[in-house]
C-alpha cells in the first residue's frame, strides 16, 4: 500500500468506530506466544532530537501510537499521562507517539488543549510506524519487554487506570507471563454534553 492509500486508510478508521477493528476483526489484548522483535523507528523528541526506543533498553515500554484526529486516541491521552508518572517507579516508560503530519506543532498543541503535562513530544518523523510496527488502526498500544521485544498489544483504547490495567503492567514491569484475565476493558467513549 503506497503512503497516500495508507493516510486514507487511516482517516476512513478515524470515521468509522467499527472500522477500529484489526485486520483479523481482534480488539482488545492481543498477546503473543512468542515475543516479537520491534522494528527501529525514527522517533524524534520536542526539539527535534533522535529519542527511539533504543534509547529505553532495560525498562519495560508502553508504547501508544496516536493522532490527534483520531477520537479514540485523544480520549485515552489524559489516562496515558497520568499513567506515566505512576509507573515510572516500577521501571516502565509510557510513550505515546504522535502519527500526525503537522509533527511536533500538532503534538504541543493537543497537548495544551488536552492539559497534558507528563507525557514527552515524541514524533514519528519518517511517517512509517504505523507501517513497520503493523497497526492498521489507532490507537494501538503495544507492551515492549526490557529486552525491547513486544509481548502483547492492546488495540483500541483502553482504559488504563483500572484494577486489570495495573495487573498488567505488574507483570510486563517483573517480565512475568501476561495473561487475558489482566486486559483492560475497552474505554467506554462519551460525546460532547448536549
Amino acid at each position: 500500500m503506497d503512503r497516500r492509500g495508507f493516510i486514507a486508510t487511516l482517516a476512513a478508521l478515524a470515521v468509522s468506530p467499527a472500522a477500529l477493528a484489526a485486520p483479523r476483526g481482534t480488539r482488545g489484548l492481543i498477546i503473543h506466544d512468542s515475543p516479537k522483535p520491534v522494528a527501529a523507528l525514527d522517533i524524534r523528541d520536542g526539539e527535534g532530537k533522535p529519542a527511539g526506543l533504543e534509547t529505553l533498553k532495560g525498562r519495560a515500554v508502553l508504547l501508544n501510537l496516536w493522532a490527534s484526529w483520531c477520537m479514540p486516541c485523544v480520549a485515552e491521552m489524559p489516562a496515558l499521562d497520568r499513567l506515566k508518572t505512576s509507573v515510572a517507579a516500577k521501571g516502565i516508560e509510557v510513550v505515546a507517539l504522535s502519527l500526525d503530519r503537522g509533527g511536533k506543532l500538532t503534538v504541543v498543541n493537543t497537548y495544551a488543549r488536552l492539559g497534558i503535562k507528563s507525557l514527552d513530544i515524541r514524533t514519528d518523523e519518517a511517517r512509517s510506524a504505523a507501517e513497520k510496527l503493523d497497526a492498521p488502526a489507532l490507537p494501538v498500544t503495544l507492551l515492549i519487554d526490557r529486552e525491547g521485544r513486544e509481548v502483547a498489544r492492546y488495540v483500541g483504547a483502553a482504559e488504563w487506570e483500572g484494577p486489570e490495567a495495573a495487573s498488567l503492567l505488574d507483570a510486563l514491569a517483573m517480565g512475568r507471563r501476561l495473561t487475558a484475565d489482566m486486559a483492560p476493558p475497552q474505554a467506554k467513549l462519551t460525546g460532547p454534553a448536549p
